[in-house]
């Protein structure tokens, strides 16, 4: 989606926005706009590069997405959920760090709360985790619990351990999504605020 400073000032223009009185004198209402386009525009490369780098197991990171352009029209704030950087820069293991040496995050235990793994049992049940072999290694269970246990939790369990052993590996998704979105964020602003400018000058001329 190309950013449209042209949309953006003539639903700045049809809200009104750019005739109320202001502080500073300019109301920036096609800068405002251009921002929430550049929000929309994050949120689409968001979407297309998970898939491309398999980080959407659950979706909740996709769906935990918000912005919020601030009162004064000229800050935009991103929100996603607290764990977007891990697959960004990786996990260290609580045995090996080859997957993310240089993350700031370690694991230092084999434990996950229930949600993740319910979060990491739905991965499975998706398809898009590829476990054919469980391994005995790191399963805390006795022999009379596993044969207990369905292919699935033992799966589950397989999975999870093998994540903490060795720690999630680094994809950089999160730098590319903002390379992607934000390349021309300075020269399009540049163009909006002139907009504004303008529209107000013109405006001032005309009373």
């Amino acid at each position: 989606m190309p950013i449209s400073i042209s949309a953006a000032q003539n639903k700045a223009i049809q809200s009104g926005i750019l005739d109320k009185e202001t502080q500073g004198g300019v109301a920036f209402g096609t800068v405002t706009n251009v921002l929430e386009q550049y929000a929309v525009l994050f949120e689409e490369n968001l979407r297309i590069v998970s898939n491309e780098v398999n980080n959407v197991a659950s979706g909740k990171l996709l769906d935990s997405f918000e912005f919020q352009v601030t009162n004064d029209g000229n800050t935009l704030l991103l929100y996603l959920a607290d764990y977007f950087d891990y697959t960004n820069v990786g996990v260290k293991g609580v045995r090996s760090s080859s997957n993310a040496p240089s993350s700031p995050y370690q694991y230092k235990n084999y434990g996950m709360s229930q949600e993740g793994r319910r979060s990491i049992r739905s991965y499975i049940e998706s398809g898009k985790a590829k476990i054919t072999t469980v391994q005995r290694q790191g399963l805390r269970a006795t022999n009379r619990e596993k044969k207990q246990l369905s292919l699935i939790e033992l799966k589950t369990q397989t999975l999870i351990y093998m994540i903490k052993r060795y720690g999630i590996k680094a994809t950089h998704y999160l730098d590319k999504i903002i390379a992607m979105t934000f390349k021309d964020l300075g020269e399009k602003l540049g163009e909006a605020m002139a907009k504004d400018i303008t529209y107000t000058i013109n405006t001032l001329n005309k009373k």
